[in-house]
């Protein structure tokens, strides 16, 4: 059966948001390499992969409630909790496939995550990370392009 990229991030995405990052070890092979080109740094193995998740600092207090569990009625102040990551698109055929996210970081900013992968049977087993910040446009490339 062909390797589903895009219930993959859809499970990722979903357990990331749940503060879960037991999916780590369902998704990642034991001696996954995830390379950070922009830091140039390289997590080695899926327990310091799940670790830097688990550690990323603010995100689990400053999150609020997990929105799976939260329930509010008619008398309750209104509440909008909106995810941490969402997938905004997922390309994959055979062993390799891309995730690009936007995430909401715990100072309020957000970014953009996009993750291209190598698969060894149905597990990743290499990964490169890339983090951008959003940013307002610049006023100079307004005659060359068109907003989404």
């Amino acid at each position: 059966m062909p390797f589903d990229h895009q219930a993959v991030a859809a499970r990722m995405v979903e357990s990331f948001n749940r503060n879960d990052f037991s999916i780590i070890d369902e998704l990642y092979t034991e001696n996954v390499v995830d390379e950070y080109p922009q830091s140039g740094e390289v997590c080695r193995g899926r327990a310091n992969l799940r670790a830097i998740l688990e550690h990323i600092p603010g995100e689990a207090s400053e999150r609020g409630p997990d929105p799976a569990t939260l329930r509010v009625s008619a008398s309750d102040e209104h509440r909008i909790i909106p995810p941490l990551f969402t997938v905004v698109k997922v390309q994959g055929r055979g062993d390799a496939g891309t995730i690009t996210l936007r995430s909401r970081y715990h100072d309020g900013t957000s970014w953009w995550v996009v993750i291209v992968y190598e698969l060894r049977g149905d597990r990743i087993a290499h990964s490169t990370t890339f983090f951008a910040p959003e940013f307002e446009p610049q006023a100079w490339r307004a005659a060359y392009v068109e907003r989404s």
